[in-house]
């Protein structure tokens, strides 16, 4: 039980640190672009989507090196899954779940006016995120007016991504893992 306690621990606290990284590296940038980005708009020399699309486009690079960064001195340190399959899926989710949260942060950043707003919406709204992301509150359990949280959750998403790719396929001992004897099971019950 406690190996697979680390490994949900261990994904959980995967998803959580790329999502709060890429968010709090977000949240501020945008408020404090704002008075350039309205007054060069104002002047006509550029509409909003292609500001956004060559923004993001942009920050690609920087966006990736983080969550791959993380993923590669993170994965093989644990030794939870010495497949480079596992591991190459183990960088994608969170490198998506990295833009994701990114895109959180300029949004946040983009409807409040100032930047001390931005940082205390958005880790609000990650907080929420975090709690409603499977781990903590099981989706059954959810008060209903909260039901819609866990379905937007990227933690949620991400979380449950990682948890797939760590457990399937894996077989427990009877003695070290109570009822659960499969990955799948283990998956499930997270």
């Amino acid at each position: 039980m406690s190996y697979l306690y680390f490994l949900g621990c261990l994904v959980q606290v995967a998803a959580i640190n790329t999502a709060m990284a890429a968010l709090s590296k977000t949240v501020g940038v945008f408020p404090k672009e704002r008075v350039i980005v309205d007054r060069e708009r104002a002047k006509g020399s550029y509409l909003l989507g292609p500001y956004l699309l060559s923004k993001l486009l942009a920050e690609i690079p920087v966006g990736a090196a983080f969550p791959l960064l993380f993923g590669t001195v993170l994965y093989p340190m644990t030794r939870v899954h010495p497949t480079l399959s596992r591991f190459g899926k183990f960088c994608g989710i969170v490198t998506t779940e990295s833009f994701a949260a990114s895109a959180m942060g300029l949004t946040v950043g983009a409807m409040v006016p100032t930047t001390e707003a931005a940082l205390a919406v958005g880790p609000s709204f990650m907080t929420l995120f975090i709690v409603f992301g499977g781990y903590y509150i099981n989706a059954e359990n959810t008060p209903i007016i909260f039901r819609w949280i866990p379905r937007v959750s990227l933690i949620r998403w991400a979380f449950q991504g990682l948890c797939i790719n760590e457990f399937s396929g894996l077989q427990f001992d009877h003695q070290n893992s109570f009822d659960i004897q499969t990955g799948d099971q283990a998956s499930d019950a997270f």
